[in-house]
């Protein structure tokens, strides 16, 4: 029997991207970007990726890294040392032309009350830290787990750029306003993706207070989350799985957040709001809007033959194709995947019978995910052509003769 190899081949097939179907939304705030945590699609953007003050939502980056410093061992307790709660004012940083240390705090910034030689857990920070947005909770944080603050904030930009944020510069760990201390939608959107990869955070961002214990310095005290969209009241989201805000005057007010409805996890950053309340209300509305959008189907090919053959050396015939099913493709407007479609064929073997699979048919992102896959069959029965299919059949017919014929010769010579 005669073999015809054929290695898995990339052959692409009617390649074409399909350009989506953006969300319209008449936001408020200077800038917003709308992403699928699973997939990272983009179903909304305002400015995404022009850069911004993030203010508090820096935190979220200083959570990220201590948690690669750390990873779940955060029941380790330090001491606050002066460092880390030092404060100047806007007004005379602004005076040194922001050549003091950035990392300083400022009188009317928000905190958690840390005095110098308090003891907290690593844990009771990063809560402090997220819920009640506490400045002095990220200094000690940082000056905790590294050499200095600003070592820690090397180590920070550097970390943020395995993570895809390549135009993220962080001068200090809670966004307190610097200059150089800038971001964008887009990869706030990334460092919140990657928050939601943690457990720790999810649970974190999702406590409506922070039980601020009682310590070697302080009676236990309770700080309210800032984030509106988990706390009951008038801003409630139900879909809402968490979130940091941020303020300052320079970067007005800044939001990150996720929700959940259905199949979709959607991270949403708003920037540079004027009015706190107007923001919130946004969220829920853009959030609405993209969970209400129903699914649409494209069809991609029908079911039944195809145009893909093969003409296979010694065959009786071409290779004919089929599909049982059609190959289609269900995604939110937004969310066009803007798939090619792409044909493997398999390793083939002469005879091929008919329904045998003979290849595959694959969606396939601009990113190189396989979105669907459906079978390629073959649509009737390749032979050997004659004259291979007779010489096939006599060569055989020759070696069972010899066989024949030295079996006949070894008797006659006993």
């Amino acid at each position: 029997m005669l073999a015809w190899m054929k290695k898995w081949v990339w052959i692409i097939f009617f390649p074409w991207y399909v350009c989506s179907e953006p969300l319209t939304f008449n936001m408020r705030g200077e800038a917003a970007l709308l992403m699928n945590a699973d997939t990272g699609q983009v179903l909304f953007e305002r400015d995404a990726y022009q850069l911004h003050y993030p203010a508090s939502t820096t935190k979220i980056a200083t959570a990220l890294y201590l948690l690669e410093l750390k990873g779940e061992d955060l029941d380790t307790s330090f001491a606050a040392e002066q460092e880390a709660l030092g404060s100047v004012t806007q007004a005379a940083k602004r005076k040194s032309n922001f050549t003091l240390p950035s990392y300083w705090l400022e009188p009317d910034g928000t905190h958690i009350g840390i005095k110098k030689g308090e003891i907290f857990s690593l844990r009771d920070l990063l809560k402090g830290m997220l819920i009640s947005s506490g400045n002095d909770a990220s200094n000690v944080i940082a000056q905790a787990v590294s050499p200095s603050i600003p070592a820690f904030m090397e180590g920070l930009n550097l970390y943020l750029k395995t993570l895809g944020c390549q135009q993220t510069h962080f001068c200090n760990p809670h966004g307190l306003h610097d200059p150089s201390h800038q971001t964008t939608p887009y990869d706030l959107a990334l460092m919140f993706r990657e928050a939601l990869k943690k457990p720790i955070l999810c649970d974190i961002f999702m406590q409506t207070r922070f039980m601020r214990p009682k310590t070697n310095k302080q009676a236990a005290t309770t700080c309210l989350q800032g984030n509106r969209l988990v706390r009951p009241g008038k801003f409630y989201y139900s879909k809402a799985i968490g979130g940091k805000t941020g303020y300052h005057a320079k970067a007005k007010n800044t939001f990150v957040s996720a929700a959940r409805f259905n199949d979709r996890t959607l991270i949403l950053v708003l920037m540079g709001y004027q009015d706190r309340s107007m923001m919130f209300e946004d969220a829920i509305k853009l959030f609405e809007t993209a969970f209400n959008q129903p699914k649409v189907q494209r069809r991609y090919l029908k079911a039944g033959l195809q145009t893909f053959s093969q003409t296979i050396p010694k065959a009786n015939h071409a290779l004919q194709t089929y599909l049982q099913e059609p190959l289609t493709l269900d995604y939110y407007p937004s969310e066009d995947p803007q798939a090619k479609c792409l044909l493997y064929w398999q390793e083939l073997t002469l005879p091929i019978a008919k329904d045998q699979q003979v290849g595959e048919l694959q969606l396939v992102t601009p990113q190189g995910e396989c979105l669907k896959k459906v079978s390629l069959l073959a649509a009737e029965e390749v032979h050997l052509a004659w004259p291979y299919s007779w010489f096939a059949s006599f060569s055989w017919l020759w070696v069972i003769g010899g066989l024949g014929i030295g079996l006949l010769g070894f008797k006659l010579r006993r």
